[in-house]
């Protein structure tokens, strides 16, 4: 169905969970924040690098049948992805602001949104070994990457001082080179107030991936093997729509006046780098790619299975890797049933999965959890 299909959203991080944000504090629950809550315990937890990853995608639409013994799909979907890097200090100054310097330079951010349409097939090369490949073209919609050589705070009885220096540059369907220069920066409005069908005819930066996978089945099907490779692919910007710009800046923090309502605050940036044209350039970005391999037995008529997923995502600058085991029951050939454990970022025992599928003749509707606490 048009944008009701395949609509998910996913975040990971080596730091974002609930145990490490959550406390429990005489028989109720408080934010990392709260005064009881010592500033040991909480940064104790943390890595010195923080990452958080976001995934977004929609499927527009698709569509799958099967011409002989090839299953074909082919379709259109809108996805993005962003990579925020992050200082421990973010959070110590957060915690522990007090006297003393706060260093929180080298943050980055990576984002990218882009079209993705597909063609794909999946075929039995023999009675023993399937091979999935699915071919994209890819348009690029937007793209942006900043980094921050100086993000730094003073703090002294009376005041606050930040410094704040980077660069960032991108490239968007949204934005003409052409018109930048020598003209007024583009507001935010501006960028809004845009014709979008006209604006993706206009479109230049293209690229193109592929998703490669492959099942092997043994003993007279019982014991399945299983590896694919998705998003491995890059885009292509092109100069014609090209920004860049500089941050600059330094700002201070006195107080606040709890009478006017008023922050006693100022700040000084040079505006006048924030966006600019600079010179135009082609730049190649690389696509965050998955890597998977799985392992299931099959036993009692094939209404008992085990298996263990490994799944491992490859980002800008860093990688996530997770193990997931479940057993799966099949009392009929119409519903299946799933529990689960994840081993990642310390995971308890007893934190688990849980999923229900119902799939009869021409419809397929799922249920699913993982992380559940029964505690």
């Amino acid at each position: 169905l048009p944008a009701m299909s395949g609509v998910g959203l996913n975040i990971g991080s080596n730091w974002l969970s609930v145990d490490n944000l959550i406390y429990e504090r005489d028989g109720g629950l408080v934010t990392a924040l709260h005064g009881s809550v010592s500033a040991d315990e909480f940064l104790g937890r943390l890595p010195e690098t923080l990452n958080l990853n976001i995934r977004e995608s929609v499927n527009i639409f698709g569509i799958g049948f099967y011409t002989g013994k090839m299953y074909w799909t082919f379709g259109l979907n809108q996805r993005l992805s962003a990579d925020l890097t992050l200082s421990k200090d973010l959070f110590r100054a957060l915690k522990t602001l007090g006297n003393g310097v706060y260093d929180m330079g080298n943050a980055r951010l990576t984002a990218t949104g882009y079209l993705d349409a597909y063609l794909g097939t999946s075929f039995r090369v023999c009675d023993w070994i399937n091979i999935g490949v699915k071919a994209k073209f890819l348009v690029g919609l937007a793209n942006a990457n900043a980094k921050f050589s100086e993000l730094a705070l003073n703090v002294s009885e009376d005041r606050v001082d930040g410094a704040l220096n980077g660069e960032w540059y991108g490239n968007a369907i949204a934005f003409n080179n052409s018109q930048i220069q020598g003209a007024a920066a583009p507001t935010f409005n501006d960028i809004l107030d845009v014709d979008y069908m006209a604006m993706l005819q206009r479109a230049r930066s293209f690229g193109a991936a592929i998703n490669l996978g492959t099942e092997i089945r043994l003993l007279n099907n019982h014991l399945k093997i299983s590896a694919a490779v998705t998003d491995l692919g890059f885009i292509r910007w092109k100069p014609e729509t090209y920004v860049n710009g500089e941050i600059d800046g330094n700002f201070y923090f006195n107080g606040f006046n709890f009478e006017t309502g008023e922050a006693d605050a100022g700040a000084t940036f040079n505006d006048d780098n924030l966006i600019k044209a600079g010179t135009p350039r082609s730049y190649t970005t690389r696509l965050n790619f998955n890597v998977n391999a799985g392992v299931e037995y099959n036993f009692l008529r094939n209404h008992f299975a085990i298996g263990v997923l490994s799944h491992t995502e490859f980002f800008n600058s860093t990688y996530l890797t997770e193990v997931t085991a479940s057993l799966n029951i099949r009392p009929t050939n119409w519903i299946t049933l799933t529990a689960s454990h994840t081993f990642l970022n310390k995971n308890r025992p007893g934190v688990f999965g849980a999923a229900i599928n119902i799939h009869p003749r021409a419809l397929n509707i799922y249920v699913a959890a993982d992380f559940v606490d029964p505690n």
